[in-house]
């Protein structure tokens, strides 16, 4: 089995995206291409995807409508949502190798860090990526 790919999206500007981004890449190599996804958030202390991914269940659950849009949905792709799990940046490394570990077969790992590389965790969980994105706003101040 091969080992799964590290991809992040990385920046120290606030507001630039990064989660936005990792749920939509996420969301579409998972449930539009078919590959198995997990996701990471190690952006302490929001963890905005953890808690985006509970309120989704939290949805599913108490709805009836929710519900069976969400069965619809599994059902006709065949696939569940994809895995999300909640970590500390300097443990995330750890976390992956869990996952991988774990007998999930997954193709990619997105992990969504924090929008600081002002501590030695944040940079050597950027350093086990094979791909980092740097978004940016193309303004005269950013640039």
């Amino acid at each position: 089995m091969n080992e799964p790919i590290y991809v992040a999206f990385s920046t120290q500007k606030g507001g630039a995206g990064k989660t936005t981004l990792t749920v939509l890449a996420a969301s579409y190599l998972h449930y539009v291409k078919g590959y198995n996804v997990a996701v990471v958030d190690c952006d302490f202390p929001q963890y905005s995807i953890k808690d985006m991914r509970e309120r989704d269940l939290a949805s599913v659950t108490n709805d009836d409508h929710y519900k069976m849009m969400a069965y619809e949905q599994f059902t006709r792709l065949q696939k569940k949502a994809y895995i999300v799990v909640e970590s500390r940046p300097e443990d995330a490394a750890d976390t992956a190798i869990r996952l991988i570990n774990s007998g999930q077969p997954l193709d990619f790992i997105f992990f969504d860090l924090p929008g600081t590389i002002n501590n030695a965790s944040v940079v050597n969980t950027i350093a086990t990526m094979d791909y980092i994105f740097c978004p940016i706003i193309a303004d005269r101040v950013v640039i």
